[in-house]
């Protein structure tokens, strides 16, 4: 089947985010009219444009999200950031000023997401979940661009596609681990994950696949602060059945406490235990 392509069609697709996945995205949690997790949000992008070539004036774009944040007063802030089009043709673009100026897509998207949520110290904790392992994995990324939130997201388009696949075919599972090509379970289908093991928190490096979370930073800052320090520990096939306890992170949702994993068939449950503290 064909459909006919608009003015508008072909202008998108002319797009270097939609030809190429040129760029990055954030997306932002709002509650009362602010930005959870704000300073982290702009780390991100001032990190992410380095890492892309790209400049954008970001204090100007943080007022503005500011502003719309507070018209809004609760629910999700989604940036989409891109390279402008360029006179070469292709992949490619020139180290000049055309090249390096970047384009900022703003998205609001009114909810009343935190109705269900409980607070500790300025990050949200959602209800618990179920989770279970996915045969989907995620690849090896390059230096420079190790830890970005990518507009190109391939790979966890497919592990997503996995899990709503089993939620269909009856499975009740909230979500689903991820490993990377190397066997490393890295993450969630939406978020970062922490994992408690004999008594000491850890998180999975993200140096070589997933992303540095907003959410994950703020957890980690939060647990040096309450003297219970995350330390970055790969998470393979053998910890699994000895995990305590394990949360999901992300910088919309905050922590999601995970109540049970499930391996092989076998539900495991954990212990309702946070990095920051215990889950009340």
């Amino acid at each position: 089947m064909t459909y006919p392509l608009t003015k508008r069609t072909l202008d998108v697709m002319q797009m270097r985010a939609f030809a190429y996945g040129d760029g990055f995205f954030s997306t932002m949690g709002v509650h009362d009219g602010q930005i959870v997790g704000v300073d982290g949000h702009r780390l991100r992008i001032t990190n992410s444009l380095s890492a892309f070539g790209m400049q954008m004036d970001v204090d100007g774009l943080m007022v503005q999200l500011g502003k719309r944040a507070k018209q809004m007063q609760h629910g999700i802030i989604k940036v989409i950031i891109s390279r402008q089009a360029q006179a070469v043709r292709g992949y490619g673009y020139l180290p000049t000023a055309d090249g390096m100026v970047a384009m900022a897509d703003i998205r609001l998207m009114p909810s009343a997401l935190y109705a269900q949520h409980q607070w500790h110290d300025g990050i949200p904790i959602a209800p618990s979940i179920t989770i279970t392992t996915l045969t989907s994995t995620i690849g090896h990324r390059t230096a420079r661009l190790a830890g970005l939130k990518l507009i190109a997201c391939p790979e966890q388009v497919l592990a997503h596609a996995e899990l709503l696949a089993r939620q269909q075919a009856g499975d009740d599972s909230d979500d689903g681990l991820i490993a990377n090509v190397h066997g490393q379970w890295v993450c969630a289908t939406v978020g970062n994950i922490f994992y408690q093991l004999d008594g000491h928190w850890y998180t999975p490096p993200v140096d070589i696949s997933g992303v540095a979370g907003v959410m994950r930073q703020m957890v980690m800052a939060k647990a040096v602060q309450s003297d219970k320090a995350v330390q970055e520990r790969i998470l393979s096939d053998d910890d699994l059945p000895k995990l305590q306890a394990l949360c999901m992170t992300n910088a919309v949702r905050g922590i999601v406490p995970v109540a049970q994993l499930k391996l092989a068939g076998a539900i495991k449950p954990l212990q309702m235990v946070l990095p920051i503290g215990d889950c009340e």
